[in-house]
C-alpha cells in the first residue's frame, strides 16, 4: 500500500472512530456533529488488571482513575483481571472482589483468576462462569507454580470451553530482569501450548504480554484457537509485523494497565504506519468483539454511549495525529532530541553503513510522527566494537563510509562514536580523529560486546580526561539485572556513581537509569554530575514521575532506542507522565542540547 492510501485509511479510521463518541479525545475538530451518527467502532482493551500490583504503587492504580484515563483514550471496553489473583490463595474473595469493583463501571469485563494448584479449583470456576458472569478466566502459570502440561491445567481447559469461556493466559507481568528479588519468575513457556490445544477442542487461548520468537510464533500461529495481545510487542513496526505472522483476526490490543502505560500500546499500533483501516479495526475491536461474543454468558455489545458521548463537546486542542500521541504543535513544542537511537546498534552492515541506512530509515515514519528535530547514534569507527575484523579494518581505512549518515541527513542526525576501553591507544586516537577534529559530539561506553568494560576499570581514566579536554558527552550503558550481571563488562549505575566520583566535573549519561529504574534512581542520587537517560525498557508507569521527584527534571534525558523499541513505549513514558509541561520540556530536549552546549543552547 502507498502512502497516500495509507493517509487516507488513517483519517478513515479517525472519522470511524469520532462516530463511536470518542472524537473528542482525539481532538478531532469535525466531529462536533457525530452524536447523530450511526454507531462506528470503539477501542477494546483485553488486557488490564485492577487494585494494586504487590511491589510498588502505580499511578492508575485506583480503578476511578483507571476508568478515567482508559475513557479519555477512546477505550469504551477493558477486559479486567485482577493483581490479588497473582498471589492471593483465597482466589473466590478475589474474584468476588473484582466483581463488585467491575458493577460500578460498565467499561469494565470482569476476568475472574483460578489457581488449579489450590483444592477446589472446580468451585472457582463455576462461580467465575455462574455467578460473576464472567465470559473469561486468566491464568498464571509462572506465579501459580505449574507448567502447559500440568494435568489440571488440561481439566481446567475443558471445563472452561465446556460453560463457554475463553482463558487468558499471562505469559509474563515484567521483565525478568526487572523483577523483585525474592520472586524471580521465569516467562511462561509456551512451547507446548499447540499440543494442549489439539488435547481440548474447541478451546480458545489469548496469550497475554508475550514476546514469542519467531519459530515459536509460526507454531502458534499454526494452532487454532490461539489469539495474542500487543501489550508488550516491541519495535517501531512491531504490531504490523505480529500481524503480517499471524491470522489478522486473532491479535487484540492490550495495554497491560495500569502496570504499563496505556498510551504506550495504542501509539504502538499507529506509529510505524503500516495498517489499514481493515486491519486497525481488527486489531482495535473487532476481533476482540468476536470473541466476546462467542463466549457464554454473553456481555452485551458496547453501546455508543458506554463511555459517555463526548462527540458533540467542542474542542479547542490542536487536531492530534494518532490515539496516545500528543498533538503536533505540543510536540513542536517540546523539540524533542533523542539522545538514544539505535538503528543497528551492533553492526552496521558488512559495508560499513548499509544496515544502518536501512534501519534509520525504518524508524524515520515514527521520527516525523512524532516531530523529532535531532536525534544521537553511536558509529563504530574500527577500534574493535564489533566481532567482526573485516568491518573493524574497512571502517579504519574507510573514514567517509561512517560519515555517510550524517552526510545524508546532516539536520536531523547527531553522532557519537563507541569507545573500546580495552584498547587505550585506539580509543585515543578515535577521540582526537572524530572529536577533536571530527564531526562527532561525544562517545557512548556499550555494555556488551567485544568493548564491553565495567567503567570502574582503571582503562577509562586517560579516556574521560581526554573527553573531558574535548568538552565531550559520555553515554555509559547500564543495567540492574534481577540476579546480576549478564556479562563480566556490563555495568551498574552504582559502579557509574563510583566513576562520575573520580571526574566531578565531567557529566555523564546513565543509558536507561540502570533498567530496574528504582534501584538505578536512586543510585545516582546524590552524584549531581549523572543525568539518567530514558530508553530501553517497558513503558513501566511510575519511572518518569519518581526521576524527577527524586533526582529533578534537570537530570532526565530522553531517549527512543528506535527502531528496536517502540515510539510508544519510550515517548509515552514522558508524554504521560503525570509531571508539568516544564518538566516535559526539559526531559525531551533542552536538558540534552544544554549537555551537548554547555554554553548556550545550540540547535
Amino acid at each position: 500500500m502507498n502512502e497516500a492510501s495509507r493517509e487516507i485509511n488513517r483519517r478513515e479510521l479517525l472519522g470511524i472512530a469520532a462516530t463511536a463518541g470518542i472524537a473528542t479525545t482525539l481532538g478531532i475538530q469535525s466531529a462536533c456533529s457525530a452524536e447523530n451518527e450511526s454507531p462506528g467502532f470503539s477501542f477494546i482493551d483485553t488486557n488490564i488488571s485492577l487494585f494494586s500490583w504487590p511491589f510498588r504503587r502505580l499511578p492508575l492504580d485506583n480503578t476511578q482513575k483507571l476508568v478515567h484515563k482508559l475513557r479519555s483514550l477512546g477505550i469504551a471496553q477493558a477486559w479486567a483481571g485482577s493483581f490479588e489473583g497473582i498471589l492471593q490463595r483465597n482466589i473466590a474473595a478475589v474474584n468476588l472482589r473484582l466483581a463488585d469493583e467491575c458493577k460500578g463501571f460498565p467499561e469494565l469485563v470482569p476476568i475472574g483468576s483460578i489457581n488449579p494448584t489450590l483444592p477446589n479449583w472446580e468451585n472457582d470456576l463455576q462461580r467465575c462462569s455462574e455467578i460473576h458472569n464472567m465470559p473469561a478466566i486468566r491464568l498464571h502459570p509462572n506465579y501459580h507454580g505449574y507448567t502447559l502440561e500440568d494435568p489440571r491445567l488440561v481439566q481446567l481447559l475443558k471445563q472452561a470451553t465446556l460453560k463457554g469461556c475463553f482463558v487468558q493466559i499471562a505469559s509474563a507481568l515484567e521483565d525478568v530482569r526487572t523483577q523483585h528479588s525474592k520472586l524471580q519468575v521465569p516467562d511462561v513457556d509456551l512451547t507446548t501450548l499447540p499440543a494442549l490445544m489439539k488435547s481440548v477442542p474447541g478451546a480458545r487461548v489469548q496469550i497475554l504480554n508475550a514476546r514469542p520468537r519467531p519459530d515459536l510464533l509460526k507454531k502458534l500461529a499454526n494452532t487454532p484457537g490461539i489469539f495474542f495481545d500487543t501489550a508488550r510487542i516491541e519495535a517501531t513496526d512491531g504490531v504490523p509485523t505480529l500481524m503480517q505472522h499471524l491470522p489478522p483476526e486473532r491479535v487484540m490490543l492490550g495495554t497491560h494497565a495500569p502496570f504499563l502505560i496505556p498510551e504506550a500500546a495504542l501509539l504502538r499500533v499507529h506509529e510505524s504506519s503500516k495498517l489499514d483501516t481493515t486491519s486497525l479495526q481488527s486489531l482495535l475491536s473487532k476481533n476482540a468483539e468476536k470473541l466476546l461474543a462467542d463466549s457464554q454468558p454473553s456481555r452485551p455489545a458496547i453501546r455508543k454511549n458506554q463511555v459517555g458521548n463526548r462527540a458533540s463537546q467542542k474542542t479547542t486542542s490542536a487536531a492530534k495525529t494518532e490515539p496516545g500521541l500528543p498533538s503536533s504543535e505540543k510536540l513542536e513544542k517540546y523539540r524533542i532530541w533523542d539522545s538514544y537511537f539505535t538503528p543497528s546498534h551492533s553492526h552496521p552492515g558488512r559495508d560499513g553503513n548499509s544496515k544502518l541506512i536501512a534501519e534509520i530509515e525504518r524508524a524515520l515514519p515514527a521520527i516525523r510522527k512524532a516531530k523529532f528535530e535531532k536525534l544521537c547514534y553511536f558509529a563504530h569507527v574500527g577500534i574493535g566494537t564489533t566481532n567482526d575484523p573485516a568491518l573493524e579494518k574497512s571502517l579504519r581505512s574507510q573514514p567517509e563510509v561512517i560519515q555517510q549518515p550524517l552526510k545524508r541527513w546532516p539536520n536531523l542526525l547527531l553522532g557519537m562514536i563507541q569507545l573500546n576501553a580495552n584498547n587505550v591507544p585506539a580509543s585515543l586516537d578515535a577521540l582526537n580523529r572524530w572529536l577533536q577534529d571530527g564531526p562527532m559530539r561525544g562517545v557512548y561506553f556499550p555494555g556488551g560486546g567485544p568493548a564491553a568494560v565495567t567503567c570502574t576499570h582503571r582503562n577509562f581514566n586517560p579516556l574521560i580526561e581526554r573527553i573531558a579536554e574535548l568538552n565531550g558527552v559520555i553515554m555509559q550503558h547500564t543495567w540492574f539485572k534481577t540476579g546480576g550481571k549478564r556479562g563480566p563488562g556490563e555495568s551498574t549505575p552504582s559502579e557509574l556513581a563510583v566513576l562520575a566520583k573520580r571526574f566531578p566535573n565531567q557529566k555523564f549519561l546513565c543509558a536507561h537509569a540502570g533498567g530496574e529504574w528504582e534501584q538505578g534512581i536512586r543510585a545516582v542520587q546524590d552524584s549531581e554530575n549523572i543525568l539518567v537517560e530514558t530508553s530501553g525498557f517497558d513503558a513501566t508507569a511510575g519511572f518518569i514521575e519518581m526521576a524527577v521527584r527524586e533526582l529533578g527534571a534537570d537530570r532526565i534525558v530522553f531517549g527512543s532506542h528506535l527502531p528496536s523499541r517502540s515510539l510508544g513505549t519510550e515517548l509515552c513514558k514522558v508524554t504521560a507522565a503525570e509531571i508539568s509541561e516544564a518538566d516535559k520540556c526539559s526531559i525531551l530536549g533542552e536538558n540534552f542540547r544544554k549537555l551537548l552546549s554547555p554554553d548556550s543552547e545550540k540547535s
